[in-house]
């Protein structure tokens, strides 16, 4: 698991990408990026959007975030 990677984000009104890093869940064996973290690189952020799909957030067992 020695491999650091990120994910780009830029917000929709600005052409500036930001790359915020991934973390491990050892849960679900996936790089993923909690909601904190981009909430602490765009303050009003609201969802998440690849193209014109929207990107749904991980949950727990209960799906609640």
């Amino acid at each position: 698991m020695g491999e650091t990677s990120s994910q780009a984000f830029r917000a929709q009104s600005s052409s500036k990408v930001v790359s915020i890093p991934t973390r491990y869940d050892g849960k679900s064996d996936q790089h993923v990026i909690r909601w904190k973290d981009i909430e602490r690189y765009f303050k009003n952020a609201q969802y998440v959007m690849d193209g014109e799909n929207v990107v749904l957030t991980l949950t727990g067992d209960d799906l609640e975030e």
